[in-house]
């Protein structure tokens, strides 16, 4: 598969197991390739191998939250640059706010609709991406 045919590889971060396989559900029928992890932790070892272009990110996760994850791997330079849609049932400002500054491209609250989520992971990767193929190292 030559470069620009090649799915956008997306990552999803939740520990509610009913969230993580919707999500994957709807990202996978729209062509993505979808890899699932229940925690930050067990995610993020495999991210550092094999960066994702995309990581959707759960804000309560045990173990290491999801802004504390956010703020660890913008210092990181292997996963700096992945974009971020932060996934949550958290509706205050404060929290949004919490994740923009962390770098969050997008903020999605629960309960999700499919419709909402696949237009913010094209908008997201669409921004990410020049001329249709992800940049190198991105």
């Amino acid at each position: 598969m030559t470069e620009p045919d090649r799915k956008a590889l997306i990552f999803v971060f939740d520990d509610n197991e009913a969230i993580r396989s919707l999500v994957r559900i709807h990202l996978q029928q729209a062509g993505y390739e979808v890899h699932a992890f229940e925690d930050a932790v067990e995610g993020g070892r495999v991210m550092l191998e094999s960066p994702p272009d995309l990581l959707i990110c759960d804000v309560n996760m045990p173990y290491m939250d999801g802004l504390e994850f956010l703020g660890a791997m913008k210092t990181d330079p292997r996963v700096a640059r992945v974009p971020t849609i932060m996934l949550t049932s958290r509706t205050d400002e404060e929290t949004e706010m919490a994740a923009a500054n962390a770098g969050a491209a997008r903020y999605l609250t629960k309960p999700l609709r499919r419709d909402d989520l696949l237009q913010a992971v094209a908008q997201v990767l669409s921004k990410s991406r020049v001329g249709g193929v992800l940049p190198k190292g991105a």
